[in-house]
């Protein structure tokens, strides 16, 4: 699969360059305001009881490890592996021949061109990543739902941030009984989606500390 992460310049609650095509990082969640804003709705009581669920349990999640498949309206596609430890700490590992790595540390999210030996930081709360690596998960606090829609198997729900409404949005997908997140599409302020789906997921295991720490590699010096 061709790589579907490329930098893209912008001015927005970030200074410097953002990424666009990413999971998490390149996204209208902090991209200029330039469409329309979506609109809270009301939920239903049944319907709060599930994000109730929900939050408990994202909250109840310790570690988290999947290969996932990416793809972007645009046309980009990549794979690779994810490994998540709440709060604050998560991995991306790019298939090759993508160059790309993501790793949250658990203050900062740090994207990485290994080609060209280029670190960009990012504070976690200022992306999508922020809301599922929160001490606490909310679905209510920091964000707003824009769209709730249940089947029998499944429960998605769509989020804008409450501080920039117009600048995108999420929507988090579950498979029900029992509950586990399965994918996430990121919707920038242009109208690019990115689709993140999760496969082989396992949850509560240990995971090597080393994973959610960043080493920048330097030519003749070993990692």
């Amino acid at each position: 699969m061709a790589s579907a992460v490329r930098p893209l310049a912008l001015t927005a609650l970030l200074a410097g360059t953002a990424i666009t095509g990413l999971p998490f990082v390149g996204t209208g969640m902090f991209a200029p305001a330039s469409a329309q804003a979506d609109e809270a709705i009301k939920l239903t009581s049944d319907q709060q009881k599930d994000v109730s669920r929900i939050e408990d349990y994202m909250n109840g999640i310790t570690t988290l490890k999947a290969d996932f498949v990416q793809i972007s309206s645009d046309g980009g596609a990549a794979k690779g592996e994810v490994y998540m430890q709440r709060p604050g700490k998560m991995r991306f590992e790019y298939a090759p021949p993508s160059q790309i790595l993501l790793v949250a540390t658990g203050h900062d999210f740090i994207y990485y061109d290994k080609e060209i030996n280029a670190p960009t930081y990012f504070n976690i709360d200022e992306t999508p990543a922020g809301l599922i690596l929160a001490d606490k998960v909310s679905l209510s606090r920091d964000v707003e739902i824009t769209d709730f829609r249940r089947t029998a198997e499944t429960i998605r729900i769509t989020l804008i941030r409450k501080s920039d409404p117009g600048a995108g949005n999420v929507t988090l997908v579950f498979q029900d009984n029992p509950l586990q997140l399965r994918q996430w599409v990121v919707e920038d302020a242009t109208g690019i989606e990115t689709t993140v789906t999760l496969y082989n997921a396992q949850e509560g295991m240990k995971l090597d500390p080393e994973l959610f720490k960043f080493k920048r590699i330097w030519v003749g010096r070993g990692n």
